[in-house]
């Protein structure tokens, strides 16, 4: 992985102080119901392939998650009322930028309102798509089949669409790079799809 300059820093001190300008939004905004909690599935076998699913985009058109053919994908299920979904978020942009010259795409999949994701887009700016929608975005985090029962939510998959495994919970550095490992193992060869798949589940 090649080192972190000065673009990437100026990056996270964009993405914080578009978080505090994002609180003082969220004061205003009504607080999730309990209808919009997430509640968990009764499925839980990880599907060996990445399904099919269509979300809308941040300019409001239906997007696939099968949009990047030839890329892993890191899919992160956040919203903008969970305090470790935006914590993450720069690390996220992060690891983007830094690998932007592999076949690797973060793509975020807000479970939230078109408005409130909208506005709060427009000051964390994303440099990686987000998809969004309510009971459509936890129907697309059941369809990979595992218990779904809080956010953040993370799958990843090989760049043949191959999905290794899921992480619940607040994303790290070294997340990231366990994974990152993993899949410059598969395509060097070094490392099965059976074996990334025990490794990643073992590690996170």
């Amino acid at each position: 992985m090649r080192s972190v300059g000065h673009p990437v820093t100026i990056t996270l001190l964009l993405s914080v102080a578009a978080m505090i300008t994002y609180l003082g939004y969220r004061m205003l905004s009504p607080a999730p119901t309990a209808g919009q909690q997430l509640n968990s599935p009764v499925r839980s076998e990880l599907v060996a392939n990445l399904p099919e699913f269509t979300l809308t985009n941040l300019a409001g058109e239906s997007q696939s998650i099968k949009s990047w053919p030839g890329h892993a994908l890191i899919i992160n299920f956040w919203a903008t009322w969970c305090t470790p979904c935006i914590r993450e978020i720069p690390l996220l942009k992060e690891f983007q930028e830094t690998n932007s010259d592999k076949p690797i795409q973060v793509v975020g999949i807000a479970v939230d309102r078109f408005e409130p994701v909208k506005h709060f887009a427009k000051d964390m700016a994303f440099n990686y798509p987000v998809l969004i929608g309510q009971s459509e975005a936890m129907d697309a985090a059941n369809a990979f089949g595992v218990d779904f029962y809080g956010l953040p939510f993370s799958v990843f998959t090989d760049t043949n669409g191959s999905v290794l495994g899921v992480h619940t919970g607040e994303l790290k550095s070294g997340d990231l790079d366990k994974v990152l490992n993993l899949l410059n193992g598969l395509e060097s060869g070094a490392t099965d799809l059976r074996a990334a798949k025990a490794m990643l589940a073992e590690k996170m």
